[in-house]
């Protein structure tokens, strides 16, 4: 068995991007635990830090007015639903609509002064990613889409995936999925979340948002309070599927962004805890959202024609754009059939043991086949 360097991996880290403040905030929420093998990656992120902080200051003084200033025209168009259901490359497709602006790598990671230094801006990032994602290969250019739950973690403390860096600490991290019992920083997440949506507006041109984020999923209430006219697609996968590629997909995404070991069986019960948590949220929330305003897409549907599947969303949902940047659509989804290569996900007796524990209700909900394990 080939041995594990991924802790050798420093250059991936998204701690390099937060602000110097909330850099040391999230260490003192974690009592500065970091393990000896990854100091090296810690030292990286926070020379990064350190040193883009005139570049910070420098667009906090230029943009900030700015920022505050831009009228949101159209509310956003939310991309929501669990991990590994499909939602990269619904937002990749969609990214090829130019009518629209949506979160890429750059805006996701360095935030904080890619208005002021899009070209140093761009070399930082494309220095950093890898070519492809680890835990999907799917490609990680600067330009790709990424989520804003990466963005609202550079500047607060309340990013869902700082838990990914500190996860001896995920427990905290997932109480910002719904903030309950905490309003006062679900006021501060929401303030901080319309300056996002502003500053994100503002650096593509006043255009309409495509925002993807699982995380969304846990607060429309907040989402629809801000943004009454949003629209949603909401996106679903068999759950055996999803569960084992989730677990892929955190172990991954851990391994090289952590600054801690963790526990695997607990990284384990935190997904089909947190899972359980979202779709119980949906049950409650759905119906909140004006019938015009909600898409449900059907990954293992989508997959298989994403072209009409995508039209359909556009005209279900009377969003603009498809008539003229379809051809650029097309040509993407092509090209994909051509050259991408999916992950293939074991469904083992341990994975049905799993759902059908826990996730049972929403396999019935969603019309997916029980499986049963052998023994």
């Amino acid at each position: 068995m080939a041995k594990d360097r991924t802790w050798l991996i420093v250059h991936e880290e998204p701690l390099a991007g937060y602000s110097l403040p909330n850099f040391f905030r999230v260490l003192w929420d974690n009592k500065f635990r970091i393990h000896v093998k990854y100091i090296p990656r810690f030292l990286y992120a926070i020379i990064v830090s350190t040193i883009t902080v005139p570049l910070k200051i420098t667009q906090k003084l230029r943009f900030h007015k700015k920022i505050k200033a831009t009228k949101i025209e159209e509310d956003p168009i939310f991309i929501i639903g669990h991990y590994r259901t499909g939602t990269t490359y619904l937002m990749t497709l969609m990214a090829h609509d130019k009518s629209k602006g949506y979160v890429s790598n750059i805006e996701g990671y360095t935030p904080l002064f890619y208005l002021a230094f899009p070209k140093f801006t761009r070399w930082l990032i494309e220095s950093s990613l890898p070519d492809v994602r680890p835990m999907d290969n799917v490609v990680m250019g600067a330009d790709e889409p990424t989520e804003e739950e990466y963005t609202i973690g550079t500047f607060t403390p309340y990013g869902y995936y700082t838990g990914f860096i500190f996860p001896r600490n995920f427990d905290l991290y997932s109480k910002f999925l719904t903030f309950e019992g905490m309003p006062k920083h679900r006021e501060k997440w929401k303030k901080a979340y319309q300056y996002m949506v502003q500053f994100l507006t503002l650096g593509h041109g006043g255009k309409q948002l495509f925002l993807k984020n699982p995380t969304t999923s846990y607060r429309i209430p907040d989402i629809l309070e801000m943004y009454p006219n949003a629209k949603f697609i909401h996106t679903y996968r068999d759950p055996y599927k999803v569960y084992s590629s989730t677990v892929k997909f955190f172990d991954e995404v851990f391994a090289i962004y952590t600054l801690q070991t963790w526990d695997a069986e607990k990284m384990k019960q935190d997904i089909l805890q947190n899972y359980k948590l979202l779709y119980e949220k949906l049950d409650d929330d759905l119906h909140l959202i004006p019938k015009g305003n909600i898409y449900h897409s059907k990954y293992e549907d989508f997959i298989k024609d994403p072209v009409n599947s995508l039209k359909d969303i556009y005209q279900k949902l009377n969003i603009s754009g498809w008539h003229d940047h379809k051809q650029d659509i097309i040509a993407y989804a092509e090209s994909q059939l051509k050259e991408y290569k999916p992950n293939v996900h074991v469904t083992d007796e341990d994975v049905i043991r799993r759902v059908n524990e826990h996730w049972d209700k929403m396999r019935q909900d969603y019309g997916y086949e029980k499986l049963e394990p052998k023994s």
